[in-house]
């Protein structure tokens, strides 16, 4: 009986090409993170634990693989398995707070990598004067972002749900609102940072009492209303 022969010791048995792709995206991640655009190919074939060759066998060059690991990281769906691994049997308040804690982390997260790629498209003018190339990323852009974007509500949504009795809107609106908090909050952060300024962004606990009970304090004559 034969069988086939393991793989050399040191050397880890060859991946199919999707996988192999994959893999170097996780690998180079925080790298591409760190350098940005400056970082060089025998940087990334080193954090990837491949040849130099090997990745120009799979990408077509190094702003290539550094595009694609943006696209990759940038990727809303990311965030799902965090918000599916939040208890539901917390109570409600701890819940919305998780969720926009996870929220906070990745619009942080995401203006970090749409600083990558605009330098990337600095360093980068053929493509940037390439229309017909622009627009087909564009578009592949918007069509990753559209579908990513819809599965984190759909997981904000479950991780809701077992409240929903108590909305007073139906869940799909509770979630866009609750969507709206986030970004609104996130933005004047991100504009304080720009400005060089500390912006005075409300705790989390805050946000959640005010997404859930409002702005208005309560008072006699609305309790007897």
């Amino acid at each position: 009986m034969t069988t086939s022969s393991p793989a050399p010791a040191g050397r880890a048995a060859p991946l199919p090409p999707q996988e192999r792709r994959t893999a170097i995206l996780h690998a180079v991640r925080g790298l591409v993170l760190a350098r940005g655009a400056a970082v060089t190919t025998r940087e990334l074939a080193q954090a990837a634990g491949v040849s130099e060759g090997t990745l120009f066998r799979v990408f077509d060059d190094k702003a290539a693989l550094v595009r694609e690991t943006v696209h990759a990281a940038l990727d809303p769906t990311e965030a799902v398995p965090l918000l599916d691994a939040i208890d539901r049997g917390l109570p409600l308040d701890e819940r919305l707070a998780r969720v926009l804690e996870i929220g906070f982390e990745r619009v942080g997260e995401t203006m970090r990598w749409v600083a990558v790629l605009h330098e990337l498209g600095r360093g980068d003018p053929g493509f940037e004067h390439s229309v017909q190339a622009r627009r087909e990323v564009h578009a592949q852009w918007v069509r990753r972002q559209e579908e990513g974007q819809a599965a984190v509500r759909f997981a904000v949504t479950r991780v809701l749900e077992p409240d929903a009795a108590q909305f007073a809107r139906p869940l799909h609106q509770v979630v866009q609102l609750l969507d709206v908090v986030l970004v609104g909050a996130a933005m004047q952060q991100a504009d304080a940072a720009r400005r060089g300024t500390t912006a005075e962004v409300p705790e989390i606990d805050v946000l959640v009492t005010h997404f859930l009970h409002g702005a208005l304090a309560p008072s006699p004559l609305r309790r007897q209303s």
